[in-house]
């Protein structure tokens, strides 16, 4: 678990989320009234084996690449990083370095085509962002779905089929949408997430230190339906119990209650899918974020504590 700051009279935030290297969220609320902290709850595995011959065919046959996380993108960099350096291609130029840059990429929010632009990978494995209405990506992945339906076809009459990069617990709203309007798709799925083992351990590390500080109750920010599946257990009275896989048994997470520890903390999500995902479990949320980024987080809570957007 880390911290930007310890303090005791900043409110606390709880990322349950792992900090990337120079991490958006600790540089957007470092200099904030909020004393943020990260709990990771999952841990990645990936596997590339299936997309690097996608890569090695090249972009001729889709009709554009859909990445709807950083995960997500990640594990297309480590499929073009494979492949090129297999076939020694880092160090080839002209038609050598990939033509993936021709067909357009679907994103959700920013965190994966920066992490592209941001990998190193020669720009012919960097599919071309799309262009958004209003200039900024939808916040969920399902409000992609107007945007790749409206798209008129790479080859006049005809649509190719979607390549959806994929993790095991993806949702298929944006999937079926697509199906839903006569468009062919391929999921390939290129990472697997686990629970970790430390999340009980971070949460009663911080348990102790808060408890010590005096603090005001703060945030428990969520970033997806299955981090909050792993948490929220943990976070209720009884502390239900986990199946063999790490996740909770059972559906109606949280009408238990929660521990008197947590109670009147505020919950915040990163977009619809989980905000939906707490609606189905009858918990309420108080903020979720316009934008799936940063700011979008920082403008939500602050809306909801009555604080301006520059913190006045």
């Amino acid at each position: 678990m880390t911290s930007t700051q310890n303090t005791r009279t900043r409110t606390p935030i709880i990322l349950f989320k792992t900090p990337s290297p120079s991490d958006p969220y600790t540089q957007t609320l470092a200099s904030t009234s909020y004393d943020t902290r990260f709990i990771p709850v999952l841990e990645e595995t990936y596997d590339t084996s299936l997309l690097t011959p996608i890569l090695e065919s090249g972009s001729e046959k889709w009709e554009g690449v859909i990445i709807t996380s950083r995960r997500g993108a990640e594990g297309w960099v480590r499929a073009v990083r494979q492949y090129t350096s297999s076939k020694g291609k880092e160090k080839a130029s002209g038609s050598d370095e990939g033509d993936w840059d021709k067909i357009p990429l679907f994103t959700v929010g920013t965190a994966s085509s920066d992490h592209l632009l941001d990998s190193g990978i020669a720009p012919g494995y960097i599919p071309r962002l799309s262009q958004y209405e209003g200039g900024t990506p939808p916040k969920s992945a399902i409000h992609l779905l107007p945007t790749i339906i409206d798209r008129p076809p790479r080859s006049e009459g005809t649509y190719r089929p979607y390549l959806f990069i994929r993790g095991d617990k993806s949702t298929d709203l944006l999937q079926d949408g697509i199906r839903g309007n006569g468009r062919d798709i391929r999921e390939v799925e290129v990472y697997k997430t686990s629970p970790r083992r430390d999340i009980a351990d971070n949460l009663v590390e911080f348990r102790r230190k808060y408890e010590c500080s005096g603090g005001e109750k703060g945030w428990l920010c969520f970033f997806s339906p299955s981090g909050a599946e792993v948490v929220l257990p943990l976070l209720a009275k009884g502390n239900a119990l986990h199946n063999q896989d790490g996740y909770v048994d059972g559906t109606r997470l949280g009408l238990a209650g929660l521990e008197v520890f947590w109670e009147g903390w505020k919950i915040f999500v990163i977009g619809d899918t989980t905000r939906k995902y707490f609606e189905e479990k009858g918990i309420r949320v108080d903020a979720v974020a316009e934008r799936p980024n940063p700011e979008g987080l920082l403008e939500a809570i602050r809306c909801h504590d009555g604080i301006g957007i520059n913190g006045d």
